[in-house]
């Protein structure tokens, strides 16, 4: 949190603005004039959106076919900390996945759904201090069929997501499995998929953070903005760092 961009941003104004009042002024200048430019690209005009925009277009919504085997959702939108203290189980922004997951759920009452996560009652915690104990809550609360469910609980990151939900499922040639997360997460979690053998998961991206064309470019949203460059720098970088660990082949994954 401390390196994501929006709080550099902040860093270096509020360091530049420091090292000025004690007449520190070459650094001072230095620092601060980057820190207004971050502002500016990032807060003001619209550099955020075009990181985002990439990400999120990359896999466009498909058409789901007739019948559905199985439908995964890739935890990611939970609140832990807050859904443990007020014993309710509490969703952030990333939310939307949750209803396209319920969405295609009732339209698909044949196919299974899996989560994809960490343990529940991991060290004797409560469930709802997990992120797949709060979608269990969620998804039986909605009103779906138990035996539908399947939780995947030895995941912590996209790539584990990936190679243990294909081990645990075992899908077969000609089943239809759609896998739901946010849509700028997709290209790293296609990219997984495909490291993992996984080829014709279909990706079923949601939860859109940046608007499409031209629309809210210039309008005054600096947090919001700040917000969304700090998901696509995410985004980004993930796909930089499993490319280069070699835990995926393709940096940016196509359809």
């Amino acid at each position: 949190m401390v390196l994501s961009p929006s709080q550099l941003i902040v860093l270096a104004l509020a360091a530049g603005a420091v090292l000025l009042l004690f007449g520190v002024r070459r650094a001072g200048s230095w620092l601060t004039g980057a820190g207004l430019a971050g502002l500016l690209l990032f807060g003001l005009l619209p550099g955020a959106e075009f990181l985002a925009r990439p990400l999120q277009e990359r896999f466009p919504q498909p058409q789901a076919p007739s019948q559905l085997t199985g439908i995964v959702l890739l935890t990611g939108a939970e609140l832990t900390d807050v859904s443990e203290a007020v014993g309710l189980p509490q969703l952030g922004a990333h939310g939307d996945r949750y209803v396209a997951t319920l969405r295609l759920a009732e339209r698909h009452p044949g196919a299974r759904v899996v989560v994809s996560g960490g343990p529940i009652g991991a060290g004797g915690a409560p469930a709802l201090a997990s992120q797949t104990g709060i979608a269990r809550t969620i998804l039986l609360d909605a009103g779906l069929d138990p035996a539908r469910l399947t939780i995947e609980q030895q995941s912590s990151d996209t790539c584990e997501n990936a190679a243990n939900v294909r081990t645990l499922v075992q899908p077969r040639s000609g089943e239809a499995w759609v896998v739901v997360t946010s849509a700028m997460h997709m290209p790293r979690t296609v990219a997984c998929l495909r490291a993992a053998g996984w080829n014709d998961a279909i990706p079923w991206p949601d939860d859109y953070e940046s608007l499409p064309g031209i629309g809210g470019v210039f309008t005054a949203r600096i947090i919001s903005r700040l917000n969304l460059l700090d998901l696509a720098a995410h985004e980004w970088i993930g796909l930089a760092y499993y490319r280069m660990s070699g835990r995926t082949s393709q940096f940016f994954p196509a359809p």
